[in-house]
């Protein structure tokens, strides 16, 4: 080996003689055989040379890395100061020699382990001088603590080593060198003057959104993890005590769901912010500005007449409770009159059975996102499920042995156990082994496919669905995974199937909901057509 790096017998015997020569020699053949260049090989021999010689090694030991850093820094010193050799020690090539010694004591095991605590810092960094970076920079503790939280939820490397990175450059734009209150308008001005310092970031182009969103959703995270992220301040809503005690009484009282009281809330914030703007208090509010606050819903807003009528009807409960706690009129809540719907007067608006078709031809079988969202649209548009009990399905709901999927239905419907369609089946499995991250905790069948893993929200599966049914049919009134859940009952409907069975299907309360889809019978509804009625007509 040492024949070829070094010709000159001087330097040769100069490596023969030296201690631990097998252990050399047997290194410098494994780059040799990793492919590494000849002049690299010989920079090796040369620091492993020079580094037995700084730390006296004859027979095999504990190594710890400060010996390292120390050994180099007397070595690249003395090439400082030597009088032929000024500036041929750069500190690339300290980081060289510090890597390459490194890689060798860890190779013979010879290496004393990192502490513990900051071992993460020696799993997604190499080179001393980013370690000492890092080690040495404030809230440690707190860093690592961050970190963690991502490598337990399934973060590669690279995502943790970006995330360390993320983490000096907040600290220093924010100035966060101990733990305070940090605000969200402050995160945003120092995300916005570090995209600007092209000198000091991540990225090469200059003001990037990426780097911005990605500085701001880190150091949020990272924030509210300890704990110190101040929300900003709510916007004030007009009569605000009395919108609260009403919201209290709608969980207490009526028993309402979460999702129905955060629904209302938002109406009634936007219809007693109408309200100050034309009257002064409650007291004064009366049927003539309620009627036009509606009008105007529907004239200037757009709002359905439909719509109008549950705005109505949300307000019409908030001012008969009002009236019982004395803050307006009495009389006001049934003054109020909205535009009359009738009953299934409307046709579900779903897309075709054949634009379904479309949609899961469009996925790829190999790309992992595409093969978790078309296991989804199956789902959504064979069982006709709704998007809460997508995100709600968990493993244990599969029975892979009997071929059963237990669903859970939302709105207070019983569970069901249906057969595993074959093709839906083959679909999740596929996603369970290929692409789903099965190391985590986490029981819900679709989970995020990057870290850190959490389950699917509805808004992400609306995304998904939305996304395809705007390609796939532009002119479609609706296009969330509710449609596709109407396109399921069209299509049984049209196949043949009895309200009774579609019923059950949707995992309707009762037949009444699921009378609607007798208007898009289209078969039985041309036979009635056909029927000849003699001399009646």
């Amino acid at each position: 080996m040492f024949e070829k790096i070094n010709k000159r017998p001087f330097y040769r015997k100069m490596h023969l003689t030296a201690p631990l020569l097998n252990e050399r020699i047997e290194y410098l053949e494994y780059l040799e055989r990793c492919g590494y260049p000849l002049s690299s090989i010989k920079d090796a021999a040369n620091y492993l040379l020079r580094i037995v010689e700084l730390l006296n090694l004859t027979t095999k030991r504990t190594i710890t890395r400060q010996e390292i850093e120390d050994g180099v820094i007397a070595w690249a010193q003395h090439q400082y100061n030597h009088p032929q050799k000024k500036n041929s020690f750069s500190k690339t090539s300290e980081e060289r020699f510090i890597r390459c010694v490194t890689n060798w004591f860890k190779k013979l095991n010879w290496l004393e382990p990192p502490p513990k605590k900051t071992s993460i810092f020696y799993e997604i960094f190499e080179r001393s001088y980013a370690l000492k970076r890092h080690l040495s920079a404030p809230l440690l503790e707190e860093r690592l603590m961050y970190l963690h939280y991502w490598k337990e939820n399934g973060a590669v490397m690279h995502t943790l080593q970006g995330i360390a990175q993320y983490q000096l450059v907040i600290m220093k734009y924010l100035k966060f060198y101990k733990i305070r209150k940090i605000y969200v308008a402050e995160i945003n001005k120092a995300a916005n003057r570090w995209a600007k310092a092209s000198k000091d970031r991540l990225k090469k182009n200059i003001d990037s959104n990426y780097a911005r969103k990605k500085f701001i959703r880190d150091a949020k995270c990272w924030f509210k993890m300890l704990g110190c992220l101040e929300d900003p301040p709510k916007k004030t809503v007009p009569y605000q005590k009395y919108l609260d005690a009403f919201l209290i009484y709608m969980e207490q009282e009526q028993g309402l769901s979460c999702n129905t009281i955060y629904s209302r809330r938002h109406v009634l914030q936007n219809f007693l912010t109408l309200v100050r703007v034309r009257v002064k208090s409650l007291k004064k509010l009366t049927p003539l500005v309620v009627d036009n606050i509606l009008i105007e819903k529907h004239d200037i807003n757009g709002y359905s007449r439909r719509s109008v009528q549950a705005y109505a009807s949300i307000i019409r409960s908030f001012l008969r409770y009002a009236e019982n706690q004395s803050w307006c009129q009495n009389n006001l809540a049934d003054s109020i009159k909205a535009p009359r719907v009738y009953r299934n007067e409307s046709l579900p608006y779903s897309p075709s059975w054949e634009d379904v078709g479309k949609i899961l031809k469009s996925y790829s079988n190999e790309h992992p996102t595409d093969v978790r969202n078309r296991a989804i649209i199956m789902l959504l548009a064979v069982y006709g499920l709704r998007c809460s009990e997508v995100t709600n399905l968990k493993l244990e709901d599969i029975d892979w042995k009997k071929k059963t999927i237990y669903l859970r239905r939302a709105k207070g419907s019983k569970p069901r156990i249906f057969p595993l369609v074959e093709t839906v089946g083959n679909a999740i499995l596929k996603y369970l082994k290929n692409v789903r991250q099965n190391n985590c905790l986490l029981k819900e069948v679709f989970l995020c496919v990057r870290s850190p893993y959490r389950s699917m929200s509805t808004t992400a599966i609306y995304a998904i669905v939305s996304a395809k049914l705007r390609k796939i049919n532009p002119n479609l009134k609706h296009h969330g995974p509710h449609a596709l859940r109407h396109a399921c009952a069209t299509h049984l409907i049209n196949n043949g199937a009895s309200l009774k069975e579609i019923c059950d299907h949707l995992g309707h309360k009762g037949i009444e909901a699921t009378r609607i889809y007798a208007k898009v019978d289209l078969v039985s509804l041309r036979k009635v057509a056909e029927i000849n009625f003699g001399g009646l007509l």
